[in-house]
Parts: structure tokens; C-alpha cells; sequence
């Protein structure tokens, strides 16, 4: 493969290769370092003005980059949303629109090979690595197919360990430029440790207690004021969703929990962010002292969100803001700074798009996504977009930024709607509303053209 030129840009001025820096810049490919959580709502961020949850290396990641305040994931469960996210294609494309342990490779590798942005990246004549949970349809035994060697599959330390290792001996006058995707479990371990859940009762593996018994033997040491003081509120939307209340029997979010159990709950979600929070502090401080921050794009982002008790519903799989809406920061060379985008719809479909785009490799075509770039460089302040597409196992949602329809496939209901600007907390139902007739069929009309196009890509039966 061929050796691309790498220059360090920090102390550009003072290197003994300055003479040829100016040059060099030029023929250098940026380097690409993604970082992607599980289950990390978008509101879980101290510079998204949650004063519960301390995010300090993702706040100057934000302070340097653009945050994207309305990105929603494709699916909100972690397989189909990182296949989205790595392929740039709905998962619905090839058949799946749920998590599945046991996927049919001759729909799935197809896609990866000619989708995955780590091939995308590789034929660019990128080294491109992955570390941690190995989360994708076929991901364990089939990174390769993605485009991505896999280094190590501890996903609580392993990405910030490996990180620190890869930057440390990275070489740019001789070694090929780096895609590092880097994934991590947490605060995922919310679904295991806490509200007392008897679903696990003799079932979690070393790792998964030790993930959050850290924080039971912690609740211990506090008095009453402190912990209380670190507890996130209730949340205002705390009461069923009538649409959802409908559908309890769809998913495993509904809990019959006291009130001590959903503080603690809260709680330790809060803790577990910033459990991962510390590890990823430490991929950036290895970023810095590598001298490649200058010439390295920055990705944050997460699979999907979490209920965290809004509409008395726990973890993800419904089609509610705080499952489908996730943190999205991207920052490096060209990228404006210290700006929060409040007007666009982002979706994970568009990071492949994005990526490819601001490394200079040809976009591919036919892709769901939109290229970020013109909004990450200033050149509009807002993405071409009219809607997006959200797509689950129980229903597929087109959002335009105000209205949000819902066409269910499981359950006795068929469709919802909501005015999510006047209704921010999702409570009132619209779509048998007189007055919103207008908005529901034009948005019912645009969804099942969007249905068409996801299932017209399916495999033919074999």
C-alpha cells in the first residue's frame, strides 16, 4: 500500500523540517479518529447545559469543533444504528431493523464491502483500525469486511489504551494516515446495574458487575446530601405517552420501580457517562502529545439514547427523542469553531458522507446521508434537508424539525403525530387532531415514499 507523507503542524515553526512544511501540508491526508459510545443520550453533556453529568474532555471538544444539536440515530438499537453509521444505508436496506445475534451474512457482508467507510478509507491508502465492541451485524468474526483490523475487544479501557499505544509510536514522516474507530460500552452498563432490574439475576459476566458495582459500593460512601445533590430530576415528561402507553407489550422499557429505584437509576446513569467520559479524555490528551490534533479530524457520537424515565420508560427501542436523539461533535482542520449548530437535522446515515468529504475521497453515490461539510466549514448554516428518517421494529418516523409521524408496524396503533416544537416532551398525540389533518397526510405521503426506497433495496429471496 502506498506511504502517504504525514507533518506534524504543531511547532511547525520551530521543526527542523520547517522549510518544507508548507509543501508537505498539502500532499498530507487528514487522519480521522472516531469515537462512538452506547446508549449516550444527547443531552448527556456538560456543555449541553446538564449540570448533573461532568463531561470536561468532550465540553473542549465541543469549544473546538461544532456540536450538533438535533442529530438523530437511525434506529435507536445499537446494530442497525451502527450499521447506518459505518455504511452510510439503513439498515432496513438489508433486511434488519433490530439487533440480531445471528444475521444472514449474504445480506450483510455485500453492503459492508461495498459501503463500509473503513473500505472506503483503506482503498484511499488509509490504515484503518478499530478497538473495543465490536458492535456491527457479523461484527466480531467479519471486521475485515468492514474495512477495519481489529485491535482488542476490551470496550471499557481497551479504545483508550490502544489509542494512547497507536499515537505514541505513530511515525507521520513514515506511516500511512489513520482512521481509528474507537467504540466503547458505556454507559450502556445501565441496563445491567441498575433500579435493581431481576432480569439478570445470576447471568452478568465479571465485567458487566464490575461496571456498575463500582458505583453501588460509591452510593454507599455518600451521605444522603450529596447524592441527592448529583441526582438528575425527574423528568417533566415522567407520565406515559398515550401512543406508547398503547404499546407497553412492544419492547422491555416499562418498570414498576419506586421512587428510590428511579433516583438511583438516574443516578448512576449520570456516573456511568462519566465513567467513559474519563476514557475518552484520555484518547485526547494521547491526540495532543501525538502533535496530530492539527492535521485530525474529531467524531463523537453515540449508537442511540436512553429513556432515562421519560414517559416511565427506561433504555431505548422506542421512537421518542430521548432514545432516538444522540450527541453528534465534530472538530479538526477547516472546521469552525466553537459553534453549536441548532438548525439542521443530522442523522448517523450522514457520517459516512461527512467523513468522506472532508478527507478529500470521492463521495459515493446512492447514499441516504447527507456530506456535514458545508455546514462544519462555514460554507451554509444550515443542512439541505427537508426531513429525516428514523427507522425501528416497531415503526418507521420521518421528522421535518417540527412535525414528527410515526407509522407503527406492531400493536393495535397505527400512526401518531407529534408537534415537537410546541409539545417538546412528546405528550400529546395530534393525529386524530382536526386541525393537524394537513400536516399528517403530507407526512404520511412523504414516509411511505421513504419506506418504498429502504425496502425496495432488500436482497432477493435466495
Amino acid at each position: 500500500m502506498k506511504k502517504f507523507a504525514n507533518v506534524v503542524l504543531y511547532g511547525c515553526g520551530i521543526s527542523l523540517f520547517a522549510s518544507s512544511c508548507v509543501q508537505k501540508a498539502e500532499e498530507k491526508k487528514l487522519n480521522v479518529l472516531f469515537i462512538m459510545t452506547d446508549q449516550q443520550r444527547y443531552d448527556m453533556l456538560s456543555c449541553a447545559g446538564n449540570r448533573y453529568v461532568s463531561t470536561p474532555s468532550l465540553d473542549r471538544l465541543a469549544e473546538n469543533g461544532v456540536r450538533f444539536e438535533h442529530n438523530y440515530c437511525a434506529n435507536p438499537v445499537s446494530m442497525p444504528s451502527r450499521f447506518a453509521m459505518v455504511t452510510g444505508r439503513y439498515a432496513g436496506e438489508i433486511g434488519y431493523t433490530n439487533n440480531s445475534t445471528k444475521p444472514d451474512t449474504l445480506r450483510v457482508l455485500p453492503a459492508a464491502r461495498e459501503s463500509s467507510v473503513g473500505n472506503f478509507f483503506r482503498n484511499a491508502g488509509y490504515q484503518t483500525v478499530y478497538s473495543g465492541y465490536p458492535g456491527f451485524y457479523c461484527g466480531r468474526t467479519h471486521m475485515e469486511e468492514y474495512g477495519f483490523t481489529q485491535n482488542g475487544t476490551d470496550y471499557y479501557e481497551g479504545p483508550a489504551d490502544f489509542a494512547e499505544n497507536f499515537l505514541a509510536g505513530y511515525n507521520p514522516a513514515q506511516d500511512e494516515p489513520f482512521f481509528l474507530y474507537l467504540s466503547f460500552m458505556n454507559p450502556h452498563d445501565i441496563c445491567y446495574g441498575a433500579g435493581f432490574d431481576p432480569r439478570f439475576p445470576d447471568e452478568l459476566r465479571p465485567h458487566q458487575i464490575a461496571a456498575t458495582q463500582k458505583y453501588i459500593d460509591l452510593r454507599k460512601t455518600l451521605s444522603d446530601e450529596e447524592y441527592r445533590a448529583q441526582i438528575l430530576p425527574v423528568p417533566a415528561n415522567v407520565e406515559p405517552n398515550g401512543t406508547y402507553a398503547e404499546m407497553k407489550a412492544i419492547g422491555s422499557g416499562s418498570r414498576d420501580w419506586t421512587e428510590e429505584q428511579w433516583d438511583f437509576y438516574r443516578w448512576m446513569y449520570c456516573r456511568l457517562v462519566e465513567d467513559v467520559e474519563q476514557q475518552i479524555g484520555r484518547i485526547l490528551a494521547a491526540l495532543e502529545n501525538s502533535g496530530l490534533a492539527d492535521h485530525t479530524i474529531v467524531v463523537f457520537t453515540s449508537d442511540h439514547g436512553e429513556m432515562g424515565q421519560s414517559h416511565g420508560l427506561v433504555f431505548k427501542s422506542r421512537l421518542l427523542e430521548e432514545a432516538t436523539r444522540t450527541p453528534l461533535i465534530i472538530s479538526g482542520p477547516g472546521v469552525k469553531k466553537g459553534v453549536v449548530d441548532s438548525k439542521s437535522l443530522t442523522s448517523g446515515i450522514d457520517l459516512v458522507p461527512t467523513l468522506c468529504d472532508l478527507a478529500g475521497i470521492p463521495v459515493p453515490e446512492n447514499l441516504s446521508g447527507k456530506s456535514l461539510k458545508p455546514v462544519l466549514t462555514g460554507q451554509t448554516d444550515k443542512i439541505d434537508r427537508e426531513y429525516i428518517i428514523v427507522e425501528s421494529s416497531s415503526g418507521y418516523q420521518i421528522n421535518d424539525g417540527r412535525y414528527k409521524y410515526t407509522a407503527f408496524t406492531r400493536g393495535d396503533k397505527e400512526a401518531s403525530l407529534m408537534d415537537i416544537l410546541a409539545d417538546p416532551g412528546e405528550m400529546s398525540d395530534k393525529v386524530a387532531d382536526p386541525a393537524y389533518v394537513a400536516e399528517k397526510e403530507r407526512l404520511h405521503g412523504l414516509l411511505m415514499k421513504e419506506i418504498k426506497k429502504i425496502t425496495e433495496q432488500l436482497p432477493a429471496e435466495k
